[in-house]
């Protein structure tokens, strides 16, 4: 078995260097590039030196990488080059099966949504897997997947949009919040450095102790919301801004975009390179 990834950008890079952290060898590993100006980076930040698209067999999987913009044209230059039986594993957000299946001209195609958690193997990762393959073919996929992090399968594909725009955009909500936090700290005489520190281990000691005591968000919640206290005046402030819902509308937003970024892909998307 190899894997090769189409795309040698950000999560391209990110998916080799965590295959190899799992203890997949160099040698079964393969990132594709069209852009061979920044080799010698890429080689030295995964420990795989991209090149052009191998010939394939039936026993790859080929993870596909690229911007979801350019899922056309990437489906006119693999039309034709991929074996029967090979898995094709989507990591674009928005782009359909029965869109990929199409421009591709293949059946066993898959998708899965890892998130910024990838690059420390800590991806909250969800994937689909049509009822067509075999648990062979469906094993293949969970070790790609399974080597970022955490993972869970889904039932249905249109389930791989929903947790796009939950954990795939997940990080920039936290450090959106974050953000905020830090400048209170900030604007009330904390120094820089120390605020940023003060609410990363904030942040950091709130998710160990619900990993740890199994706790829901809202018992946690609960439990630190004291009857007139600091965190009930700062709740109702919120409350008071109707702020659950306007953070459930934004993502809301980020779910209706990934099916926007699947009708772009379909309709052809843009002309970019990011292979």
């Amino acid at each position: 078995m190899r894997i090769v990834i189409v795309g040698a950008g950000n999560l391209g890079s990110v998916i080799a260097k965590s295959l190899l952290s799992s203890g997949l060898s160099s040698d079964a590993i393969a990132l594709v590039t069209r852009d061979f100006s920044k080799n010698d980076l890429v080689h030295q930040n995964t420990g795989v030196r991209p090149g052009e698209l191998p010939s394939l067999t039936n026993d790859d999987v080929i993870v596909l990488t690229v911007k979801p913009q350019d899922a056309s044209a990437l489906g006119a230059g693999l039309r034709g080059s991929l074996p029967p039986k090979a898995v094709v594993l989507s990591m674009m957000a928005g782009v359909s099966i029965a869109t990929l299946t199409e421009q591709l001209a293949h059946s066993n195609v898959a998708r899965a949504m890892p998130n910024l958690g990838a690059r420390v193997r800590e991806s909250a990762t969800t994937y689909y897997v049509p009822p067509s393959f075999s648990f062979e073919q469906e094993k293949l996929v969970e070790q790609v997947v399974r080597s970022c992090g955490q993972a869970w399968k889904v039932e249905r594909e249109e389930l791989i949009d929903v947790a796009t725009a939950v954990a795939g955009s997940g990080p920039a909500y936290v450090c959106w919040l974050g953000e905020q936090i830090e400048a209170v700290a900030r604007e009330c005489g904390i120094p820089g450095g120390n605020a940023h520190a003060l609410v990363l281990q904030t942040l950091k000691g709130a998710v160990a102790y619900l990993e740890i005591d199994g706790a829901t968000f809202a018992e946690l919640r609960e439990r630190v919301t004291s009857p007139n206290g600091t965190t009930a005046a700062a709740l109702e402030v919120l409350r008071r801004a109707e702020a659950d819902t306007t953070v459930r509308r934004a993502i809301r937003a980020a779910f209706e975009r990934a099916v926007e970024l699947g009708s772009d892909s379909k309709r052809g998307g843009s002309d970019s390179r990011s292979a």
